[in-house]
């Protein structure tokens, strides 16, 4: 008894489906038109998730997301949208052309931070600090601020 009455409710929600595409299809994308239109917008969408996330201010490079073990600490990962505010467009321009490399430098750096430390404000703002040093020693580009766009420390 319970075996069909299972079976009618799987019936009747595969129809509800079936019927919800079907509404959405005619109705939603039904003429060519509206699909194209879709099908554009989906390939620009997925063109652009793939791009650094940028901001409003000409001089910020994005290094998009970062999830990272880290070196100590009750907390063992890190995931942060961290971008760089450069000084200048210039400064900019060569920090974009070599963004991997300065993704890895923080990537390094981050992976040996002790968690407790980087979970308070003044543990973040040191942070900061180093990372805008490293930086400037490395590639001798001035980082005015860095910018946590999402920061997330897990167990």
């Amino acid at each position: 008894m319970n075996g069909m009455k299972a079976l009618k409710i799987s019936l009747v929600v595969v129809a509800l489906v079936a019927l919800t595409y079907f509404i959405v299809d005619t109705f939603m994308y039904g003429d060519k038109q509206t699909k194209d239109n879709f099908h554009k917008f989906s390939q620009h969408v997925a063109h652009k998730r793939d791009k650094a996330t940028e901001g409003t201010d000409k001089t910020e490079v994005s290094l998009n997301g970062i999830v990272i073990n880290l070196g100590g600490g009750r907390y063992h990962y890190m995931k942060a949208d961290i971008s760089l505010k450069m000084r200048n467009r210039n400064d900019k321009r060569g920090l974009e052309k070599k963004i991997n490399d300065v993704r890895k430098l923080v990537l390094r750096y981050t992976s040996v931070q002790n968690s407790d430390k980087l979970a308070t404000p003044q543990g973040k703002a040191e942070y900061k600090d180093r990372i805008k040093k490293i930086i400037h020693k490395t590639f001798g580009y001035d980082v005015e601020d860095i910018y946590f766009r999402s920061f997330v420390l897990a167990p």
